[in-house]
């Protein structure tokens, strides 16, 4: 089985960026929509524990509307490469060993070769990211 590893500090980095350009945002439009930095100083203070939720909430609907799609392509051009080079010679793509059914390809890795052992690895990884972009959904709705 390939070993799969995480790079949390890559990870950390990526979300602190993410936070600091939603910062760098706010404060430029808080700047650009006030007569001056005392006044921006004044509005940027106003601001209320719900409109920083509001904005949390936009920002999260916004990473959540760019990494969907990315994970559904993803998705499917692996699934896809799986299916027409990672099988392994003899094994059809609809056939009894997978029930007739393409999508078992990802429960049974014996019918795959190695390039089709990566692929699913890929396939099973955005259908972990897809399944907690849901959750996430959930949780923000």
């Amino acid at each position: 089985m390939q070993q799969i590893s995480l790079d949390w500090w890559r990870l950390l980095r990526y979300s602190l960026l993410f936070s600091a350009y939603l910062l760098a945002i706010t404060v430029f439009i808080l700047i650009w929509f006030s007569d001056g930095l005392a006044d921006a100083w004044q509005k940027g203070q106003m601001l209320t524990r719900s409109q920083m939720q509001i904005s949390l909430y936009l920002g999260l609907s916004l990473f959540i509307f760019i990494s969907f799609p990315l994970l559904l392509l993803r998705f499917i051009f692996y699934f896809f490469h799986m299916l027409y080079r990672g099988r392994n010679a003899g094994v059809s793509v609809i056939t009894y060993k997978t029930l007739f059914n393409p999508f078992n390809f990802l429960l049974f890795p014996s019918l795959l070769n190695p390039q089709g052992i990566s692929c699913r690895t890929r396939c099973l990884w955005s259908l972990t990211l897809l399944v907690l972009l849901y959750f996430l959904m959930l949780l923000i709705i």
